[in-house]
């Protein structure tokens, strides 16, 4: 049976390889589009960090509202104009945070937070309970989004990381 424990050990990897694949990202990269509308660190960035603050607010048995349309959500684009955008340092720090208050959720939910319905209009019907929608977001949806990033990485011609 997996563990939160084991979810987290999942989630930790995943943050760390993200930190990772654009520690050697310039500023003024990051939004560069080697491949005409790849994701660039920018738009995933901001992306995850939508869904680590969805994270938080699962366990936390927090309302959220629907991410897709917020900026960086599933129904948006990326664009390659750098003034569309934080600094890599502002985007990095969102990331940050939210990871961190999603890691503080898994040990602030209460036992029952886990197996709680998922009553929101729009994720209700594709999750029943918080756990596999928290599951799929720190899993799934982070390395989904890892392998775009290491694409990029390739495409802009930037070594492999460690």
């Amino acid at each position: 049976m997996i563990t939160p424990d084991d979810l987290l050990f999942s989630y930790r990897w995943g943050a760390e390889t993200f930190r990772g694949l654009v520690a050697d990202v310039a500023d003024e990269q990051f939004t560069e589009q080697p491949i005409a509308t790849i994701n660039h660190p920018a738009w995933l960035l901001g992306h995850v960090s939508i869904y680590n603050e969805v994270i938080a607010s699962l366990l936390l048995g927090k309302p959220f509202d629907n991410p897709w349309d917020a900026p960086c959500g599933k129904t948006t684009h990326p664009t390659g104009a750098r003034s569309d955008y934080a600094s890599k340092e502002a985007i990095v720090g969102r990331f940050d945070e939210g990871f961190a208050s999603a890691v503080a959720a898994f040990g602030d939910a209460s036992s029952g937070a886990w197996s709680a319905p998922l009553e929101h209009p729009t994720w209700g019907k594709q999750f029943a309970t918080v756990a596999p929608a928290v599951t799929f977001l720190a899993t799934t949806h982070l390395a989904l989004h890892l392998g775009q990033l290491s694409g990029w990485r390739r495409a802009m011609k930037l070594p492999r990381i460690g």
